[in-house]
């Protein structure tokens, strides 16, 4: 991870969230580098880091990692929700999960996470979630995993969420109270 650091701060990015696999933006292309940096952290530029040569890999692009930094716009992005085919508190439930909209499946999903995504949204409490009514497929890539404890005011808090097969299940709606609005006395 002090790799990562040093190359957000390298690209003025920021610092790192993740160190992502190939799987999450592909495989790349033209000259491979380094396998291993050794970094301690302080370097303003990853040439300034050593280079760990005792557990070189394969060189191809099927070892590709990439970097995910809190100055760009897929972290800011990343694990927004929203809800479709409904209205702004009811609806098909779909995040941003690596790079695309995905909608969630109802398999991991309990009144836990429930309540956190109607929290997250600002629409209050939840009424009920349940299996999407649309029968059509939204994306070829869903979302599942998810497991809060029910206080987490954002789902990006609860446990990682992990992509399957959209057709490996139902699709999630939801119903919350409806929006919440602050009074002042």
């Amino acid at each position: 991870m002090r790799a990562a650091d040093v190359l957000c701060a390298q690209l003025d990015c920021g610092s790192a969230v993740a160190v992502v696999e190939m799987d999450w933006f592909g495989e790349g292309s033209g000259r491979i580098w380094a396998d291993v940096f050794d970094c301690q952290g302080n370097e303003t530029h990853l040439s300034q880091c050593g280079i760990s040569s005792w557990s070189r890999a394969a060189c191809s692009h099927k070892h590709d990692a990439g970097v995910i930094c809190n100055g760009s716009s897929v972290a800011f992005h990343e694990g927004r929700v929203r809800l479709s085919g409904g209205s702004e508190c009811q609806g098909e439930v779909e995040i941003y999960f690596r790079q695309d909209w995905r909608r969630v499946l109802l398999d991991s999903w309990s009144l836990s996470e429930a309540s956190v995504l109607c929290r997250q949204l600002g629409c209050g409490s939840v009424l009920n979630y349940r299996s999407s009514p649309s029968t059509t497929e939204h994306k070829h890539v869903c979302v599942t995993g998810f497991s809060c404890s029910g206080s987490e005011a954002h789902l990006g808090n609860c446990s990682s969420a992990q992509p399957v097969s959209c057709s490996s299940g139902e699709q999630l709606y939801i119903t919350c109270s409806g929006k919440q609005h602050n009074t002042y006395q």
